[in-house]
């Protein structure tokens, strides 16, 4: 049975306030504090396990959402209202959008339950884009190579690496990518938050989801598909995340894992890029990409993390 959390909630207006509260009872848990930010807000605020905060808030409370997070606080953010960029929602009644929601909440309130998020397990700042590595045969070695040509202190971006892989070689696959760059390396085996300079292993044991706060944690339950993880479903839920800021570059493999989902990320206004053919040990993924876009680059590994270098450096 999951543990009842204690849910502080930040609410931009007084109806929110009350659809976010049913929300979380849904969910089955407890909001042990309500404040409508249009209001006056106290300087400080009372401990909760977790805060539900509306995305779109005043200054004022912007600003204690800031003290917050700095502080090391566990929030999710929810969209006001009905959200016309959220396709799950599209076409449902009023009742079934709440419900939809409400098990979102439950989930992702759900795997903060189930033990403490690495909130503090780097002084690297919240990466601001998320970029997933999509590979399988021949996938270390390009990635390797990708990982190789980036500089060290490329700020603001996190890389979720996505290789079909057995789980016995997990660790292997690990040690690899720690020799071939400098950067932060972690295994998905709970709850974390997405910080800059890191790359995220996505374990072919599990799923995982990527929340609207900022964290990537793991669910339990088998990828679904026949890919085993699945690059298009972390794609998938990179591109709700982070929209603009989100990218995904698909390294050479066989099959067409991943390509449906760049679609989606070109439509929220991700990056999309390949390696090209001639590079690739197999370019079944690549070439799988182009029959449904045409990417917004391509190019060998070492090409590749130059581009990629450039366009974060020019985002700035």
């Amino acid at each position: 049975m999951q543990a009842c959390l204690n849910v502080g909630v930040l609410a931009s207006n007084a109806d929110q306030l009350g659809e976010f509260i049913r929300l979380i009872q849904t969910a089955g848990h407890r909001a042990c504090v309500s404040l409508d930010t249009s209001r006056a807000l106290p300087s400080d605020l009372p401990q909760a396990d977790v805060w539900l905060a509306s995305s779109h808030q005043a200054p004022v409370a912007r600003a204690l959402i800031d003290k917050l997070e700095a502080a090391g606080a566990a929030i999710i953010f929810e969209e006001d209202g009905d959200d016309v960029r959220d396709e799950e929602l599209v076409g449902l009644s009023a009742p079934e959008k709440r419900q939809k929601r409400a098990r979102r909440l439950a989930t992702k309130l759900q795997l903060l339950g189930q033990g403490s998020i690495r909130y503090f397990d780097s002084a690297l700042a919240r990466a601001r884009w998320v970029w997933v590595l999509g590979a399988s045969t021949g996938g270390p070695k390009a990635v390797a190579e990708f990982l190789r040509e980036l500089p060290k202190d490329l700020a603001g971006v996190a890389f979720i690496y996505v290789q079909h892989i057995d789980q016995s070689t997990i660790s292997s696959l690990k040690q690899s990518v720690e020799q071939a760059c400098s950067y932060e390396v972690c295994v998905v085996d709970m709850p974390a938050v997405l910080r800059e300079r890191t790359v995220y292993i996505t374990p072919p044991s599990h799923q995982v989801d990527v929340l609207d706060s900022g964290v990537v944690a793991p669910l339990q339950k088998p990828w679904a598909g026949e890919y085993s993880p699945s690059i298009d479903q972390v794609i998938a839920k990179v591109a709700r995340v982070y929209a603009h800021n989100g990218g995904a570059i698909i390294f050479t493999g066989m099959g067409d894992d991943g390509a449906r989902s760049c679609k989606l990320m070109h439509f929220r206004g991700g990056q999309i890029w390949v390696q090209n053919a001639d590079s690739c040990a197999v370019d079944s993924m690549p070439v799988s990409v182009q029959t449904y876009m045409h990417p917004d680059h391509e190019g060998t590994p070492q090409q590749l993390a130059g581009q990629l270098t450039r366009f974060i450096t020019q985002s700035h």
